[in-house]
């Protein structure tokens, strides 16, 4: 007997917690994807990195190393920390 039962349980229920597992990430994302409508509907953000930024200034910043060298700071500032 090539296949037992045991063997076939198993594979049974290794397909169920795939099948709920893949309910469960779905579900997940379509929460956060809710989420994300409402606070974009509002004019803000719901996470850090969910949607992008709107800068009022899209320039970029020129960055110097800083004197400790291991920091950057921009361009025009006086400050380096």
């Amino acid at each position: 007997m090539l296949f037992s039962f045991n063997k076939i349980l198993l594979l049974i229920a290794i397909l169920v917690a795939v099948w709920y597992g893949f309910k469960l990430v779905g579900r997940l994302d379509r929460a956060r994807k809710h989420k994300l409508r409402q606070a974009v509907g509002r004019g803000r953000r719901a996470d850090p990195g969910c949607a992008p930024s709107r800068q009022s200034n899209p320039e970029p910043i020129d960055l110097v190393r800083g004197e400790d060298g291991k920091t950057f700071v921009a361009r025009d500032t006086d400050r380096h920390d």
